[in-house]
């Protein structure tokens, strides 16, 4: 489901494939010291700000 959101909203879809991988490689950099959450679930917000 939410490939066909993120299919249906892009306007740009090599720049937000490039996002996605600049976030991977800042997790991947951070040594655990930066967690990557989605804006758009309520739940993983709630999960993070505890």
């Amino acid at each position: 489901m939410l490939d066909f959101v993120q299919l249906s909203a892009e306007v740009d879809r090599s720049l937000r494939l490039g996002d996605h991988a600049r976030l991977r490689e800042l997790v991947r950099l951070s040594g655990g010291e930066v967690d990557v959450i989605s804006a758009h679930d309520p739940w993983e917000f709630q999960r993070s700000a505890r």
